[in-house]
């Protein structure tokens, strides 16, 4: 069985955080323990940190599972671990999960989608694939983590001119599984498992439709239609289909010129910083937004070293001087 995993530590929130506490600490961790922001020698370690990072912030960041998560505690977990049952599988049989209860819909994540702030399969430049949810989230989510937000909208009545028997539901995706696109496998709540194309760049509030997957009536089944959701990024902030993130460069790079990487949903890249740069200066980069039609805005910002050698210093100083 596996081990327990406290995510309130592991996002290094106390139990009583609120949600934007939590997302503000998944925010500044992710930007640190992204494989992409570290030397590739180092990525599978970092790798690592991310995969629990993110699983955490899945977890901790969705109310269902988050409720979920604290009624499961560590004590009954680590107790139905050892072999001793927990308090709500007591009576079953020894081999059965207790948590089944909370394993309500499947996801086959096979495909790369969901993951950076919340879902199956995130995959990132250097071969990342951080699909795999641990042993502890599966024995206890089993495939929920793919659908945020689906069985809370599903079954809604669709839009005033649509035919009866037609329902929609949101289908909330991470921002890179929204670039990417590709087939989706899932099960919608009805038990009927069946494969979505997306569209590489699809947008937020785009619809897709699912021929007579809704309800039935006397005229025949009705269709589903699946509008796009997009959660918010740690890293990249989206605004129709351009997207800005801020980067931060060394004075010396600012004053003189030189090249810098930048992350894009693709992996990073290099960009050249031009001489005499000031902070907040933005640079684009055509067609590395949401989609190829979508730009990428980054915004510079100088940063000051916090701590500086002898050397450093003497020649701060002569800079100073001169002024």
């Amino acid at each position: 069985m596996a081990d327990y995993k406290d995510y309130y530590k592991i996002l290094g929130v106390s139990k009583n955080a609120s949600d934007a506490e939590i997302k503000k600490a998944f925010k500044t961790m992710a930007r640190k323990y992204h494989p992409d922001m570290h030397p590739e020698k180092e990525k599978a370690t970092w790798t690592e940190k991310f995969k629990d990072l993110n699983e955490a912030y899945t977890v901790l960041s969705d109310k269902q599972k988050r409720t979920i998560y604290d009624q499961v505690g560590q004590a009954d977990y680590q107790n139905y671990a050892r072999g001793g049952g927990t308090s709500r599988g007591r009576g079953a049989s020894s081999n059965a999960n207790p948590y089944q209860q909370y394993q309500q819909y499947t996801y086959n994540g096979g495909n790369g989608f969901s993951g950076f702030g919340g879902g199956g399969n995130t995959q990132f430049s250097g071969g990342f694939s951080g699909g795999d949810f641990s042993d502890f989230f599966q024995s206890i989510f089993g495939g929920l983590g793919g659908m945020q937000g689906f069985g809370q909208n599903f079954g809604r009545s669709a839009a005033s001119g649509q035919a009866a028997g037609d329902v929609e539901a949101e289908l909330t995706l991470n921002l890179e599984d929204a670039h990417r696109g590709g087939n989706m496998q899932l099960t919608i709540p009805n038990g009927r498992t069946v494969t979505v194309k997306l569209p590489a760049g699809v947008s937020e509030g785009k619809k897709i439709k699912l021929k007579g997957m809704g309800n039935p009536t006397q005229r025949g089944t009705g269709d589903l239609y699946l509008i796009i959701k997009i959660r918010p990024h740690a890293m990249f902030r989206l605004e129709g289909e351009d997207l800005y993130v801020p980067v931060t460069v060394m004075p010396w790079t600012a004053a003189l010129g030189g090249t810098i990487f930048v992350p894009t949903l693709d992996g990073p890249v290099q960009v050249k910083v031009p001489a005499g740069t000031h902070s907040g200066k933005k640079l684009k980069l055509s067609g590395k937004g949401l989609s190829s039609k979508g730009n990428l805005y980054v915004t510079l910002t100088i940063d000051v070293p916090r701590t500086l050698t002898r050397e450093q210093k003497e020649l701060f100083s002569r800079l100073a001087a001169l002024d």
